[in-house]
């Protein structure tokens, strides 16, 4: 299969995991809905602000390897450093939902397996 398509269809993943985000997480902001677990707002800003940036990331992907590839390392690296702070809180009994912490895991393993396709696209496009 073209490499191509890999990189479309992780861009695609990217553009489609942060729109759900952005919807989610704006739901809660706006008092549309009211989760049954403890909201840590700065997690919540964090989150909706990482949808903006990942819709952008995953346009970035669609159009260009080059530099778009770091953006997606950024992006892979920022939800690590966050997910250790949140996970650090939850464990030392902060006011963090476990929720929270498996949304974060979900995260990280999404935009690492889209790194990682972007990765393996850009290594054997520019072999070829």
């Amino acid at each position: 299969m073209n490499k191509t398509i890999y990189k479309k269809i992780a861009a695609s993943i990217a553009v489609v995991f942060s729109l759900l985000t952005i919807a989610e997480g704006a739901q809660v902001l706006l008092g549309i809905t009211q989760p049954e677990y403890a909201v840590f707002t700065p997690l919540l800003l964090y989150n909706v602000t990482m949808g903006l940036v990942g819709v952008f990331v995953g346009v970035a992907l669609w159009i260009n390897y080059g530099w778009s590839l770091s953006l997606t390392t950024m992006v892979v690296t920022a939800h690590l450093i966050v997910l250790l702070f949140v996970g650090v809180i939850y464990i030392t009994g902060g006011d963090i939902a476990l929720h929270s912490v498996n949304a974060m895991i979900i995260r990280v393993v999404i935009w690492a397996a889209i790194t990682l396709i972007a990765r393996k696209n850009v290594k054997s496009i520019e072999q070829n």
